[in-house]
């Protein structure tokens, strides 16, 4: 087999369906399926059984739950194959991913990973963005203007396909940092070269209970500043290209912030959003505002239609 795709998944047997299904689609044939299922204990593996006459498709269950994160981090330690993907037990490839993604390692061949457009949708397959659409018209990214043009424009690692240089360069995930994906594009980025094609590939899927929507403010802090420090202290990067890292991310963490305050409040979390406010420190001219805002809320409970006013922002704020 040329690719790996590994799907760590816990729980959700009808989306898991779903992505198993856009593999065994692909144009490209030749790769395996890897999934793992962390003792889900329900239809899991009665799904996974479906494609059981398809010998590409490998299924593993856990003796019991090792969490979401360490399992990704076992699938991505069995990797043996000169290529390989992630992909969430809630998302889908588009069919021509692994054909797009083999092409751009032809062009270029000295790129450690390929990497193509992304869909965002929400849970009724509502358009909410394409992060690479924001990128200039370029095929080719050198490190580290490859990492510098990345952050604050990360697009999801599900339309990424890497080689297996990449673990041997910057190893497994920092189980530390919640945002595994964001973490493990940056320390690529820092040091590999990587191509890159607007084409979609695959689909993000943003709900309520996916990871990103439903453990808050533990996603971007303190991740963030975990990326920033061990960024900052790469020996392999000149001061001035770390000075433009922290100030890229800092913009970028301020962002985060303030997109997650706006959405507690209109979740009518405030224990949640008081928490950011103690996150802000930093950046203090938007500490005073929002904790304005939080005192203006507290005082004057919100209206749907100021929590519709509050959504809106979030919106700009993520664009």
């Amino acid at each position: 087999m040329t690719i790996t795709t590994i799907i760590p998944t816990y729980r959700r047997p009808e989306r898991l369906r779903k992505a198993i299904k856009s593999v065994l689609n692909q144009t490209y044939s030749d790769f395996q399926l890897c999934i793992y299922d962390d003792a889900s204990g329900d239809g899991t593996k009665d799904v996974v059984l479906e494609f059981a006459s398809d010998s590409r498709v490998k299924y593993e269950c856990h003796p019991q739950n090792i969490g979401s994160f360490e399992n990704f981090q076992f699938a991505l330690s069995g990797v043996e194959t000169p290529f390989f993907s992630f992909l969430s037990d809630d998302d889908f490839l588009l069919p021509e991913f692994y054909e797009t993604a083999l092409r751009g390692f032809e062009k270029f061949p000295a790129a450690a990973f390929s990497m193509g457009g992304v869909i965002d949708v929400d849970d009724k397959g509502r358009f909410i963005d394409n992060v690479l659409s924001k990128w200039p018209d370029k095929e080719y990214f050198s490190p580290p203007e490859g990492l510098l043009e990345m952050i604050g424009k990360y697009s999801n690692w599900t339309g990424i396909l890497f080689r297996r240089e990449v673990i041997e360069k910057i190893g497994l995930l920092d189980l530390r940092v919640k945002a595994i994906d964001v973490d493990y594009l940056f320390r690529a980025a820092a040091h590999l070269p990587f191509t890159l094609t607007k084409k979609s590939v695959a689909v993000f899927v943003q709900h309520p209970h996916s990871c990103s929507g439903s453990i808050g403010l533990s996603l971007i802090w303190p991740g963030w500043q975990i990326m920033c420090d061990k960024l900052l202290g790469d020996e392999g990067l000149s001061l001035e290209v770390k000075k433009e890292i922290e100030a890229r991310i800092q913009k970028d963490l301020a962002r985060l912030l303030v997109m997650n305050f706006v959405r507690s409040l209109a979740a009518k979390k405030t224990q949640e959003a008081e928490e950011i406010l103690t996150v802000m420190d930093r950046y203090k001219w938007k500490k005073k505002f929002y904790a304005l805002v939080f005192m203006g809320y507290k005082i004057f409970p919100p209206s749907s239609v100021l929590i519709l006013a509050l959504m809106k922002l979030r919106r700009l704020c993520r664009r």
